[in-house]
């Protein structure tokens, strides 16, 4: 060792002293080890992980479709998901095709608003593809079930690309 008990200066033959000093200052005392987990733990149980917590699990899966369809641009497959009173045919907006989804964002998470009936906010962003223009929209939804939860449909608009 280097005069004066430098551990880092050691020479090659004196490992254990470089290897006791790194020891050292690689532990924590006890009482800072039980502090970092106590913030640890507190930090991880005060998050919710799934904001899907408490909501059916069909209508949960049937909005992360939704989702899936407007992420991957298959905007189209939009209309499959809305609620039908008649055998009329549905119109499908002109120029879906022209539309490219750049972000889709939850800003308010889906809540119960009654039994049976919830509703949820989400920001497209998108890209009009022949003109390069970059748009956004707030896309309101309302999800409902007439049949105690087994099927879910969404009585609102699909939204508009413009």
């Amino acid at each position: 060792m280097i005069a004066g008990g430098d551990p880092l200066h050691a020479a090659d033959g004196d490992r254990s002293a470089g290897a006791h000093y790194h020891a050292r200052m690689n532990r924590l005392p006890p009482v800072v080890s039980l502090l970092l987990l106590f913030a640890l733990s507190t930090a991880l149980t005060g998050c919710r992980s799934n904001p899907f917590d408490e909501v059916p699990e069909r209508l949960t899966l049937q909005v992360r479709t939704f989702e899936d369809v407007v992420r991957w641009g298959v905007l189209e497959k939009m209309y499959l998901f809305l609620k039908r009173d008649s055998d009329e045919p549905v119109q499908i907006q002109p120029g879906l095709d022209n539309v490219r989804v750049t972000g889709y964002e939850l800003i308010e998470q889906i809540s119960e608003v009654e039994p049976m009936r919830w509703r949820q906010a989400a920001q497209i962003d998108y890209v009009l593809t022949d003109r390069q223009v970059v748009r956004r929209l707030v896309d309101f939804q309302v999800w409902e079930s007439d049949d105690e939860g087994k099927t879910w449909y969404r009585t609102t608009p699909v939204p508009v690309f413009q």
